[in-house]
């Protein structure tokens, strides 16, 4: 369960992985394969961009500042795993962050929705919730 930077050939299996990550949380957009894929090429040829992949899970984000601040940070866009890789695809979603000097920023459903172990597991590694997305 080796977790390694995707390549062209992982695109369909990341696909079927947002879609499946989309069903598993109930979220109210559905994902456009072809935006999918799409967008997951261009955050793999994107130096600001990167896209991990396990067996069974990956993990996507890019890097860019806020309106507020200068400061960096590695905003996490996908981060779906059914191989129990989902801790690993994280470390390694945070040592690129940290190589890029940069805060990581992940999105989860609303805290009282995270389920205990993910909730205990972000706590022990410095995370806190931050922001809640509104969506209509």
């Amino acid at each position: 369960m080796a977790v390694r930077l995707a390549v062209a050939a992982d695109i369909p299996r990341i696909v079927d992985m947002v879609c499946a990550l989309r069903a598993a949380i109930s979220g109210p957009v559905v994902p456009e394969p072809a935006k999918v894929a799409e967008t997951v090429m261009i955050l793999m040829g994107s130096p600001s961009g990167i896209v991990l992949v396990s067996d069974g899970g990956f993990i996507a984000g890019s890097i860019s500042s806020t309106i507020i601040s200068t400061e960096r940070f590695a905003h996490e866009l996908g981060w779906f795993a059914t191989d129990n890789s989902g801790l690993r695809l994280l470390r390694a979603f945070e040592a690129w962050a940290d190589s890029r000097v940069a805060r990581v920023r992940l999105s989860t459903g609303p805290e009282d929705q995270v389920p205990a172990r993910l909730r205990e597991v972000l706590h022990r590694r410095g995370y806190r919730p931050y922001e809640t997305a509104w969506v209509k």
